[in-house]
This record gives structure tokens, sequence and C-alpha cells, in this order.
């Protein structure tokens, strides 16, 4: 009995109990199905902000063009880099069932910061027209500055961290092993896709659309009211997820053998620094020239015996 039960367990999964992830419990296209519903949120509260953020930061926070362009290039760069952050902990530490419900909370903190900012015109500079008064805008500088990038760069980390583990997660749901898991597994990631540029497509358009036309608080309000809608969406789906049980990052293999290269490397160096320092040393030149010295001494001698011996042979 104990050995049909140990059968029907998921090998390495667990559920989000921590307890063993049971065959015909956990897992399958149910599961998954909750992560493609996440993802239209969660790319959509990110890219209703990104895709305009520019015209947000010279317009209202009265940067110069290139400036924003700048900053804005730095902030989406952080954030596809964080990702590699996120895999790595939900491979090494944490689950990725885990690290996307810490993520997503930091990304709406972020989205909350940037509302509030976006809403109160106290935590903005002030409003100027400097083609009509002559008279050059005020930048955001001090708390105001400290503000926004606080706000986006909390978004950039919690968009690292869901990226690095949702498209993962929902890929854990199915079974790899079986030419039907396989499939299956073929058929999340084009729905992921799909739904991917379906978040894209309507933040692109009806969410920058209100932003230009309604204001930014909505803009970011909408992107902060879908992060948050996309976490009881998430959670509704755990008495169905399996979770990979951590057992390291490829990431620390990696680094272990660029480690050891760079090692090998300077161990390599400082031994042909050291023949080569005593190649020049002092010591060195005076007990060459003391060998030297003794080979000519020795060949007038060797030459005067063949001599002799050739002599006697006579």
């Amino acid at each position: 009995m104990e050995e049909g039960h140990q059968l029907e367990r998921w090998e390495g999964y667990v559920n989000w109990r921590n307890k063993p992830a049971l065959r015909g419990h956990h897992g399958g296209m149910l599961a998954a199905s909750f992560v493609l519903v996440v993802e239209i949120l969660e790319n959509l509260a990110f890219l209703a902000n990104a895709s305009n953020l520019v015209l947000y930061l010279s317009k209202f926070m009265h940067f110069s063009p290139s400036y924003s362009a700048n900053h804005v290039t730095n902030f989406m760069g952080t954030a596809f880099l964080l990702a590699l952050l996120g895999g790595f902990f939900s491979d090494a530490f944490l689950t990725t069932y885990h690290i996307y419900l810490i993520s997503a909370v930091i990304e709406f903190l972020g989205l909350v910061i940037l509302t509030l900012q976006a809403h109160l015109p106290s935590l903005k500079p002030p409003t100027c027209k400097p083609v009509t008064t002559g008279i050059s805008c005020q930048e955001a500088t001090g708390p105001k500055a400290m503000m926004l990038f606080g706000g986006l760069y909390l978004i950039a980390l919690g968009v690292g961290g869901i990226k690095g583990s949702l498209a993962t997660h929902g890929a854990e749901q199915l079974d790899e092993s079986t030419p039907q898991g396989r499939k299956q597994r073929s058929t999340f990631f084009n729905y992921f896709v799909f739904c991917l540029a379906f978040g894209a497509l309507i933040a692109v358009t009806l969410v920058v659309w209100m932003e230009d036309n309604m204001g930014w608080e909505w803009g970011f309000g909408i992107s902060t009211a879908t992060i948050f809608l996309s976490i009881p969406i998430f959670l509704l789906g755990s008495a169905t997820y399996r979770n990979k049980v951590p057992t390291g990052s490829p990431l620390t293999t990696i680094a272990k053998v660029l480690a050891a290269a760079m090692l090998n490397t300077c161990i390599s160096r400082s031994s042909s620094n050291a023949v080569a320092s005593m190649a020049t040393s002092p010591a060195y030149q005076i007990e060459c020239t003391e060998v030297e010295d003794k080979a000519k001494e020795e060949i007038p001698t060797k030459t005067k015996r063949r001599a002799s011996s050739s002599l006697t042979k006579q």
C-alpha cells in the first residue's frame, strides 16, 4: 500500500503547503491556465507605462527628451536583466510560486507610489508652459525625484522576478516525460506568447490613450489595479499547482566554472612571471656565468687527454 502511495507522487514536486504533490491532483493544463490569465494582466501592467514613459518624464517631470529616453532605457534594461536574478532565486532557494507572489507585491508597491505621485500635484514639479511664458520648467529634484525613481525601480525589481518565474511556473505544471505532456507544454508556450502579446496590445492602445487624454493617474491606476487583480487570480490556482523543489541553479555552476578558469589563468601567469624573474635575477646570472667558466676550463683538459691517448695508441 505504501509503495502504491509513493508511485502516485510527483518526484521532486510539492504543493503550495510544501507537502508532496500527487498525480491526478496537481499539475496539468488547468493549473497552467491560471498562469496564462495572469500573464495578460502582468504584461499589461508593465507595458502600459513603459511604452509611454518618455512622454511622462519629459512633459510632467520636465526632464529633457534625451535624458528621459536614457532613463527609460535604463529602467527597461534593469527589469529584463533582473529576470536572471528571479530565475536564480526560484531555482536555488524558493519555488517559482513564491517568487511570483513576492515580485507581484513589489511591483504593486512601485505602481502605488507612481499613481500617488501622478495624482497629487504637490508630489510633482509645478506645471509650466515655456513657450508662452519664456520661463524654463523646473525638473523633478530631491524627494520628488527619489519618489519617481524609487517607484520605477521597485517596478523593475518586481517585473524581473515575474519574468524569471511565471513562464517557468506554468511549464512546471506539465509533465515533459510523456508524449502528451510534451505536447501540452508546447501548446502552453504558444498560448503564453499569445497572452503576452494580447496584454501588450491592450496596454499600448487603450491604456496609452487614457494616459494621453484622461491623465497619467488613470494609466498608473489601471496598471496598479491589474497587477493587484493578478495576485488573487494566481492564488486561486494554488490547490492545483505542483511546485518544483529548488535543487540549485545552472548559474551557480557557470559561476564556478568561470571562477576556476580565472584562478587557473592567474596561477599560470604567476608561474611564468616566477620563471621570468628567475631568469633575470642577478643570482641566476652569476650562477650561469660560473657554469660557463667551468665548461671553458674543462674543454682544453679534455682536448689534451684525447691527444695523449691518441699518441699512446700510436
